[in-house]
């Protein structure tokens, strides 16, 4: 597969992601806005009892998120996993210091290899607006991983 097919491809897998992310998140205000209703409803608006029922319902919809972005991730690795390297991507780009990543920067790994240890440093951040705002302003991970990279930053985006 080539690296414009499995950009392709991974757009399509990003979009359904971000549909069922979509579809989750409505699920979750009308749960919740139901909650808040029933609870006006009982006069119990205020009580720990509400509280109690948003912070399940918060836990339940992290929870699908979070599904959603494993299968993704899986996906997006069987999807690198097979596409062509391009013939010398060693190199860093004019005035990129590859020295000031917080990531392993390695030119002579293979693209997948680069993707996984850029993503993963985002990752683990436990803000993901906070992680998407730094990948933006991140140009060595842009240089580094190249066409990869939109796929980082659409992976956060959903995450956000």
């Amino acid at each position: 597969m080539t690296q414009e097919e499995a950009e392709k491809a991974a757009g399509r897998l990003i979009k359904e992601a971000n549909r069922k992310s979509d579809v989750e998140r409505r699920a979750h205000e009308r749960e919740k806005h139901e909650a808040v209703c029933d609870a006006a409803a009982r006069r119990t608006a205020r009580s720990s009892i509400l509280a109690t029922i948003l912070e399940e319902l918060k836990t339940k919809f992290d929870d699908a998120i979070a599904e959603i972005q494993s299968e993704l991730d899986e996906k997006l690795d069987e999807l690198y996993a097979s596409v062509t390297e391009p013939e010398d991507p060693s190199d860093p780009g004019p005035g990129i210091d590859t020295g000031e990543a917080p990531y392993e920067v390695d030119y002579s790994l293979p693209m997948r290899e680069r993707y996984i240890a850029v993503r993963d440093y985002y990752l683990g951040y436990e803000d993901k607006e906070e992680a998407l705002s730094d990948l933006l302003q991140d140009e060595i991970a842009e240089d580094y991983l190249g066409a990869y990279y939109s796929y980082v930053q659409q992976l956060l985006m959903t995450m956000v």
